[in-house]
């Protein structure tokens, strides 16, 4: 699980979710998993199956759905990418768009910023289209 620090900002945060979707872009799912907060219904499969489930409508690239890496992803969307804070200034969650085939697509990673000894750590709510 990849720890980040309890004072983290956003571009830090948003920096760790590029770096899980590297692993995603690179067929590495298993590690993508291990990168989260571990939670009995985030495998590598079911992760899989959420990507694979995606089908990516018009304007995009009508073939199956491959997550790609978001240092070259283009395309008809801009790509969401938000941090939420609490009122005391906390942060509690992260929306990020998926870049799938090479384009930001509206498949939306949701996860929770959640405080582990040392620091926080990202764990996968949910993906799906928004």
């Amino acid at each position: 699980m990849e720890v980040l620090p309890p004072d983290a900002g956003d571009e830090l945060i948003l920096a760790a979710v590029r770096r899980w979707v590297a692993l995603l872009a690179a067929d590495d799912v298993d590690a993508a998993v291990q990168f989260l907060l571990p939670r009995a219904d985030v495998t590598a499969e079911s992760l899989r199956a959420r990507i694979a489930r995606y089908e990516p409508g018009e304007p995009l690239r009508q073939e199956p759905a491959r997550i790609t890496p978001a240092e070259t992803a283009g395309g008809p969307f801009d790509p969401l990418q938000e941090v939420f804070r609490r009122d005391d200034g906390s942060v509690s969650s992260v929306d990020f768009a998926l870049p799938v085939n090479g384009e930001w697509s509206e498949l939306v990673a949701f996860f929770d910023v959640v405080p582990v000894p040392d620091g926080l750590a990202l764990a996968l709510r949910d993906a799906y289209v928004a």
